[in-house]
């Protein structure tokens, strides 16, 4: 390795630092009485809150894969998972626009990806997230309006909404509901759907969405998400 020579410039300045050190030891006790710094100059104080949190990293297609729900983060009853695929957004919208997001959301998307779940039997969930490049296009493309009766009192996320899915008619016998929920600059839509008649927990769609919220708040701190709704 090329090593730096000790220049001229380094010699003077450790030759100052010897002078202010010797001011310093010369002024004894004072220097414990001089007049604190004021306060707001970077350092957080009583009665200020809580220093701003650093902004959280953007979701790209890998970051946003990672985020999407496991067959180890999922409840046991769904055991076959479908699909868990993040796809990027930046060429060609036109798969984005295919798995139901808004066209608006997908000429400004970065990346989407979905997640999906069944038991063979009486229950299906599909989790989509779409990531955009900055929290305020997110918080202006969707205004959460949930209710305490779709979404609980103290819901996750920064936006949230609840939405009932139409049985089709090709399963008129299910029924569902779902939950769109904004965490940053990500959106995330759960839909959750069972066979008629089908014993359920009463929390299970509130208990996806957190799990859900948790993972993206994960990915976006750059951690493994590893939020689990077992």
């Amino acid at each position: 390795m090329t090593q730096v020579p000790r220049s001229r410039t380094t010699s003077l300045a450790a030759y100052a630092s010897v002078i202010v050190l010797t001011a310093v030891l010369g002024s004894g006790c004072d220097t414990q009485s001089d007049t604190p710094p004021p306060a707001g100059k970077g350092l957080a104080t009583p009665g200020d809150g809580k220093a701003s949190a650093p902004a959280a990293r953007v979701l790209l297609t890998s970051q946003l894969e990672a985020a999407l729900p496991n067959e180890f983060s999922i409840p046991v009853d769904f055991d076959e998972s479908r699909t868990r695929k993040a796809w990027d957004n930046t060429d060609d919208a036109t798969y984005c626009q295919s798995e139901g997001w808004p066209d608006e959301w997908c000429g400004e998307a970065l990346t989407f990806g979905l997640a999906g779940f069944t038991n063979l039997e009486d229950q299906e969930l599909a989790i989509r997230l779409i990531s955009f490049s900055n929290v305020p296009t997110a918080a202006r493309l969707f205004k959460g309006e949930g209710t305490v009766d779709e979404v609980g009192e103290n819901p996750p996320g920064d936006e949230i909404d609840g939405f009932e899915l139409e049985p089709s008619s090709s399963s008129p016998v299910w029924i569902g509901k779902g939950i769109n929920v904004r965490q940053g600059a990500v959106i995330a839509k759960i839909e959750y759907s069972w066979k008629a008649g089908t014993d359920l927990p009463s929390d299970r769609l509130l208990s996806l969405t957190d799990m859900v919220v948790q993972r993206i708040q994960q990915a976006q701190a750059g951690k493994p998400p590893t939020a689990s709704a077992r």
